[in-house]
């Protein structure tokens, strides 16, 4: 391990002008398909967003994890030797996982909660699966990588209530962020973390410390968002992925890892190639035991990891080039709806309806077991979170594509015997089973009395110049593809929402937390319904 001279501060500041971008190596690729070298990725439809490989991760010995859950497995790469075929780890029965990470050399899944794993033979007795165990509470540390990307239980909800009427114009004064990151090179470390607008500071102790004895200082050409110490490597060299979203530049937001020198000045500075093409992952970076930075990357038809080659830094932190702007979808006719001013009390209180709402899942409502297969996709119509609950009280209205049905119509339509929940997203809606899809939903929470696409969204609302001025209530939209109803930001400065959707929350509406650079990266508009206050 590499010693440091403790009680040093040392600062740097990030800086990123115009230059060449370097060329990215692919280490791995993999089509679409259920294959040994390849992922499942079901394609994109109307109103529904593509999904593909959730996660990677790399372990100590360099080995690299990619969650494939559409397949219900995880693929081992070989780091020394990636073109060569995965070893083929199937996931626990009856997971439903969205993000898999490694920790302390361990892995762990996140299924609404940290799941532990371990190998363990297979059937055939020389091949490996995944074995879920019972580890109790996860630590510190476990936490807080997984909370790095999102993956972390809901807040309060009464705070959400809280903050209604408070301005977002500007971010406000948030306390100091503690990380705990059990990193390769230094063993476990807590970095606290300070940012405002253009400016951040990562301190660095040891868990056993109670001293700094690194200080990383930030400072961009435009408003600083997440920051987050991802690892330092076997040569003391520490990583952080930042993120800027400026309030009046969009094409100016952008997603970057920086490694600095163990004594803290940046050295190399690695831009995420997000665009509106790519195919959402939950963890999509990874550094590696001697500083690879990985990027996972989806499209429809294939994943890629990419070794990134990084750049040269500067004296600001800024975008390399542009954002590439979302290929606009062609908007839906404008409906003639009816506008009522409503308050957002009403819409967040309607809202946490649909997520808190206890039922009693009854023989009708759960349908036929095994139930009805999806027409060109690899599951069933039921929705994860609902396998073998018949009889069983659960949380939360289902996805149901094609489907608007309002709070009180779920419950009477339960009784009166139909079913619950669609996740066919591939085939013609049906309007004889009870739901909503995402732009349902959003349509519920705002009242509407129609089922407003996500195309048409943008005819009654105003598009938010400043994507910090989101306030409870407002959403998060991508015309044609998929919509989140805005809950609050974190005090990390991620976004948390409210979305009904087939992938994550195994099916259900619930609340979910991502960064919000890498939203708007992906095309996503804030907008503010023409019927809300302020």
């Amino acid at each position: 391990m590499r010693s440091f001279r403790s009680h040093i501060l040392m600062a740097a500041a990030i800086a990123i002008a115009w230059p060449v971008l370097a060329k990215d190596t692919v280490m791995i690729e993999l089509p679409s398909g259920d294959g040994a070298r390849s992922v499942g990725i079901i394609s994109a439809n109307e109103e529904v967003e593509a999904s593909g490989p959730a996660a990677i991760t790399v372990g100590d010995d360099g080995t690299v994890y990619i969650l494939d859950q559409n397949n219900g497995r995880v693929l081992a790469v070989d780091g020394e030797r990636s073109q060569a075929d995965p070893e083929i780890l199937p996931l626990p029965e009856n997971a439903a996982p969205e993000d898999l990470a490694v920790v302390h050399n361990e892995l762990y899944l996140w299924s609404d909660g940290i799941v532990p794993l371990e190998r363990s033979p297979g059937a055939d007795g020389r091949s490996q699966t995944l074995r879920a165990l019972d580890g109790g509470d996860a630590d510190d540390y476990t936490r807080s990588v997984f909370a790095s990307m999102g993956s972390v239980p809901p807040g309060p909800l009464n705070s959400i209530i809280d903050e209604i009427g408070r301005s977002t114009s500007r971010p406000q004064v948030r306390p100091p962020v503690v990380q705990y990151v059990p990193s390769r090179g230094l063993g476990d470390i807590i970095a606290e973390v300070s940012a405002a607008n253009d400016k951040a500071e990562i301190l660095l102790r040891r868990a056993s410390s109670e001293e700094n004895f690194l200080s990383l200082q930030l400072t961009g050409e435009n408003r600083i968002g997440t920051v987050e110490l991802l690892d330092i490597d076997t040569t003391g060299r520490p990583y952080a992925l930042v993120e800027l979203v400026p309030a009046d530049r969009p094409e100016r937001t952008g997603m970057l890892v920086v490694r600095f020198t163990p004594n803290g000045v940046l050295e190399r500075v690695y831009d995420l190639p997000i665009e509106p093409g790519t195919v959402f992952s939950r963890r999509f970076v990874a550094i590696g035991p001697r500083g690879d930075v990985l990027f996972l990357r989806s499209q429809e038809s294939r994943a890629q990891v990419l070794k990134l080659e990084g750049r040269e830094p500067g004296r600001k932190l800024a975008v390399a080039r542009p954002a590439k702007p979302a290929i606009a979808a062609k908007p839906g006719k404008g409906p003639k709806v009816a506008i009522l001013p409503k308050s957002r009390g009403d819409v967040i209180e309607r809202a946490i309806g649909f997520e808190t709402l206890n039922w009693l899942v009854t023989p009708a409502a759960y349908g036929k077991d095994p139930g009805p297969a999806c027409v060109n996709m690899n599951r069933l119509r039921r929705p994860f979170y609902l396998f073998g609950k018949r009889g069983q009280t659960v949380k939360g209205v289902p996805y149901c594509w094609g489907c608007k049905t309002p709070l009180e119509d779920f419950t009477e339509g339960v009784v009166d015997g139909q079913t619950a929940g669609n996740v066919c997203t591939k085939s013609a809606p049906q309007s004889n089973i009870l739901g909503v899809d995402c732009s349902g939903f959003v349509s519920e929470a705002w009242g509407l009395k129609m089922h407003v696409s996500t195309r048409a969204i943008p005819s009654i609302t105003r598009r938010l110049a400043d994507p910090w001025s989101l306030q409870p209530g407002d959403a998060l939209n991508r015309p044609g593809s998929h919509v989140m109803l805005f809950m609050r930001f974190t005090d990390d400065r991620k976004v948390e929402v409210m979305e009904a959707t087939p992938n994550a929350c195994k099916g259900r509406v619930c609340r979910n937390t991502y960064s919000l650079g890498i939203l708007l990266l992906r095309g996503y508009q804030p907008v503010r319904f023409k019927g809300l206050d302020g």
